[in-house]
């Protein structure tokens, strides 16, 4: 008796996870979708293909969080809660410059992969799903953008396919597996299913995608992941104005339950374009390292190898101490001739400061 009571408890340890994967199928599949209405003007807030439960939560691109009450057909009726405050991120920071120059980091690596591995995108491929869908380009320009701002990233290529219940059983070994190998935050890479309009924006004068962060209410992380969710649109409400579209604290796990800094990220839709979703993977990268609270460091010789936002950024630090050094010159001197002399000492001295790590560090290798 006591060995089949032992062999019941076994199999419901094996089966439980298994079946609470099953109930994971997070996104209609009939080519519909819901709009979120809000009960008190009528308006249509936005739109996704996501499943949602009352009391599942929606926080807006212009901040303000609304609670889901009811859902009738394709409408999802939610009431206004408020305005939510992002937490204060420090994005520049006074060794900013030094960071840009520096070489390495303690941080461990970032994780990127996808759960639903057949997302396509129909302007670029002509179909919404295929095999290796067109969302495995997105992660791997999500990679090359987070590399660019000198993070480590492990990337997996695993296919999690069929799009079912069971994806998020399947790309949990994949979950593991990154964490195994030292990732420290992990994304999982998806597209949503609504029409253009919802994700398609202007960032900077480039068309691209919006992104959407989504973390699960059914786990035990979910206020940290909340949190850390909030932190990322903190930072890109400052770096990159209208890049989120908002945030999902929606029904589910999304194996968000085996840690911390966890984000599911939806690129777009289906709708939108590869192309576009790739742009934004580019851009919203570059708010990863402050929002995660990591350091912006560059790999070996990425100090030559600036892209064009660390360059950017490096030319906008520079222009800030040129025009300080100015105004602190004029306020002080009495002669234009005292003036120049002043100036060039402050500047000398100032970007000595600002260039001797770099100068150090290029010295020491070539002592080595």
């Amino acid at each position: 008796m006591k060995h089949n009571k032992l062999g019941w408890v076994l199999i419901l340890l094996l089966i439980l996870p298994i079946a609470a994967g099953a109930q994971e199928e997070d996104e209609r599949l009939d080519g519909g979708y819901f709009s979120l209405i809000d009960r008190s003007t009528g308006d249509v807030v936005t739109m996704t293909a996501r499943h949602l439960d009352p009391g599942d939560t929606y926080i807006s691109g212009d901040n303000r969080e609304y609670r889901v009450e009811a859902i009738d057909g394709d409408r999802v009726l939610i009431d206004c809660l408020g305005e939510v405050e992002l937490p204060i991120v420090s994005v520049m920071t006074p060794g900013y410059l030094t960071q840009l120059l520096a070489q390495g980091s303690d941080d461990g690596p970032v994780g990127v992969y996808h759960t639903h591995s057949a997302e396509s995108y129909v302007p670029t491929s002509g179909t919404e799903s295929k095999d290796t869908g067109d969302i495995y380009q997105v992660g791997k320009s999500f990679q090359q953008a987070l590399e660019q701002v000198g993070l480590r990233v492990l990337r997996s290529d695993n296919n999690h396919n069929p799009h079912d219940g069971g994806a998020y059983v399947r790309s949990r070994r994949t979950v593991k597996e990154l964490l195994q190998q030292g990732a420290v935050a992990l994304f999982d890479v998806h597209r949503d299913a609504v029409p253009p309009e919802v994700y398609r924006t202007t960032v900077n004068g480039e068309q691209m995608t919006k992104v959407r962060l989504v973390v699960g209410r059914q786990n035990p992380n979910r206020w940290a992941n909340l949190e850390y969710a909030k932190r990322i649109k903190a930072v890109a409400d400052k770096e990159l104005p209208g890049i989120i579209e908002g945030i999902f604290h929606a029904k589910g796990n999304y194996n968000q339950d085996i840690g911390p800094r966890m984000m599911l990220l939806e690129m777009g839709a289906h709708t939108t374009s590869l192309e576009e979703a790739q742009k934004s993977a580019w851009a919203f990268a570059r708010i990863i390292p402050a929002a995660a609270g990591f350091t912006p460091a560059a790999r070996p010789g990425a100090a030559r190898q600036l892209g064009g936002a660390g360059l950017r950024a490096v030319a906008w630090v520079l222009f800030l101490t040129f025009l300080a050094g100015i105004g602190f010159v004029a306020l002080n001197v009495g002669s234009l001739e005292e003036f120049k002399a002043r100036l060039r000492q402050f500047f000398s001295r100032e970007m000595a400061n600002a260039l001797g790590p770099l100068r150090r560090k290029k010295s020491g290798e070539d002592d080595e």
